[in-house]
């Protein structure tokens, strides 16, 4: 595929517009890649819960250390809401489960995903599960 065109409404990608199969004036060089990353909330309803993260496959926590109002934000647009009414804090919607992917979340507030902001790395913590982060979303 090459001049691929998604609107990103397309359940998939070959659904995308684009110049026909095996058409295109590619190198191998030139190949496209994606890196897929997911948020939900747990315990919760569709608009508030503990945040999850998937990172390779695997579903796991965000510590509440730095977590704050910023944080939340992204989450809740990432989610499709317009910002956050609060960053629950304490594990507010019950404790998660291994691992705790994120400690010390510094989002801006502006970011698109909650894995474009600063942490300590991925697993890297000093956490338990009574100190989750959550988050209640303006619908």
């Amino acid at each position: 595929m090459d001049d691929l065109a998604c609107s990103g409404k397309e359940l998939q990608l070959y659904d995308c517009r684009h110049r026909g199969w095996g058409k295109h004036n590619c190198t191998y060089g030139r190949d496209a890649s994606v890196e897929c990353s997911s948020v939900r909330l747990a315990n919760g309803n569709a608009s508030a819960g503990r945040v999850e993260v998937c990172v390779n496959g695997i579903w796991g926590t965000v510590c509440d250390d730095s977590w704050d109002i910023h944080d939340a934000d992204v989450v809740c647009r990432q989610l499709g809401f317009s910002n956050a009414s609060s960053a629950p804090r304490e594990a507010q919607y019950g404790e998660g489960a291994d691992p705790i992917w994120m400690e010390e979340t510094g989002c801006q507030g502006g970011e698109a995903s909650l894995f474009n902001c600063t942490h300590s790395g991925w697993g890297i913590h000093n956490c338990v599960h009574s100190e989750d982060a959550s988050v209640v979303c303006n619908i």
